[in-house]
């Protein structure tokens, strides 16, 4: 088995998003306690909004693109997708297509499901340039399923 994903895919989907909610919740308590009682900043009601708002918007924006990231392993039979919490292994014969996100930055792919999996019929991951490349070098099934050769 062979990972093809970028190890930064677990700072995107775990790290991120827990030390951002972590530090803004804390950050929210922390003016909440400084404020009790008193005519302070916290007495806002434009400011509590705002607040809510961010964090709303925090969790919307990892919700839609960072949990979307998963971890790839491949070998020559199988793909592996996991989400760090659980894994699900899909034959090639699942696989419709590969293709290079246009949406997003390069190195992100869309694996295209012939039916829906666990993790839905679309899978995003952060291909790491060199692992992807030696195994598109040696899988011909994946080469042939990829839309774009040129995002090799």
């Amino acid at each position: 088995m062979q990972r093809v994903s970028s190890q930064l895919t677990i700072v995107l989907r775990i790290a991120v998003p827990t030390v951002w909610f972590s530090s803004f919740i804390s950050l929210f308590f922390l003016l909440a306690w400084a404020g009790r009682g008193g005519q302070g900043l916290m007495d806002h009601k434009l400011l509590w909004l705002a607040m809510a708002i961010t964090l709303f918007c925090g969790w919307l924006l990892g919700k839609l693109l960072l949990w979307r990231i998963y971890r790839i392993d491949m070998d020559d039979q199988f793909m592996y997708v996991s989400n760090y919490f659980s894994t699900y292994k899909y034959p090639f014969s699942e696989i419709d297509a590969v293709v290079p996100s246009s949406i997003w930055p390069s190195g992100i792919f869309r694996i295209e499901l012939k039916g829906k999996g666990r993790f839905g019929k679309n899978i995003y991951f952060l291909a790491s340039k060199v692992l992807w490349n030696d195994f598109l070098m040696t899988h011909e099934l994946i080469r042939a399923k990829l839309k774009s050769s040129e995002a090799t």
